[in-house]
């Protein structure tokens, strides 16, 4: 009777165990993901940064401090960050915000996926950046996918996408 118990359990983990594997990211590596990207269409050339800077309510500089989970926008993945407000640019934002990205990771057919616009990576964690975002309805901030974020890896990189954006802002 001891044996059936324990043959009973031991299936009963594993197939627990499977479809935690199968239906949830718990033991996947991010790094293995199976990357989707596709293409974005944007309202305008926001290569400019004259036009990104008139399409949006903020530019600020903030460091990244966590992802806060994730939403499901038009049928894709989009990633929610907390964001630490360092320099504002453009617009007055205090504190901790949150920032939409779009794009994210997801489980299709028990593989894990990472789903990007434009090749764009997702944000890092502790990573500081040039944000411009847009205010929306629902608590968050959105970002343009590829042209929304620059990350900003030392002092001098910082001044001259400030002394650009603030260019931009001028004309």
């Amino acid at each position: 009777m001891k044996k059936v118990a324990l043959v009973i359990g031991l299936v009963i983990v594993g197939a627990g165990i499977f479809s935690i594997k199968y239906f949830t990211m718990f033991f996947d590596a991010k790094d293995s993901a199976i990357v989707v990207n596709h293409s974005y269409t944007y309202e305008d050339d926001y290569r400019d940064k004259r036009k990104l800077a008139s399409a949006v309510d903020n530019i600020f500089i903030g460091e990244v401090v966590t992802d806060v989970g994730n939403k499901e926008y038009t049928g894709h993945p989009n990633t929610q960050y907390k964001i630490m407000i360092i320099q504002n640019i453009k617009g007055a934002l205090l504190g901790d915000i949150t920032v939409n990205q779009e794009g994210g990771y997801y489980k299709k057919n028990g593989k894990l996926k990472l789903f990007t616009y434009e090749k764009s990576p997702l944000l890092i964690k502790k990573q500081v950046y040039l944000f411009a975002v847009s205010a929306t309805e629902k608590d968050y901030f959105h970002m343009i996918p590829k042209y929304g974020y620059y990350p900003l890896d030392n002092e001098e990189q910082k001044y001259k996408l400030i002394a650009s954006f603030n260019s931009a802002l001028e004309k």
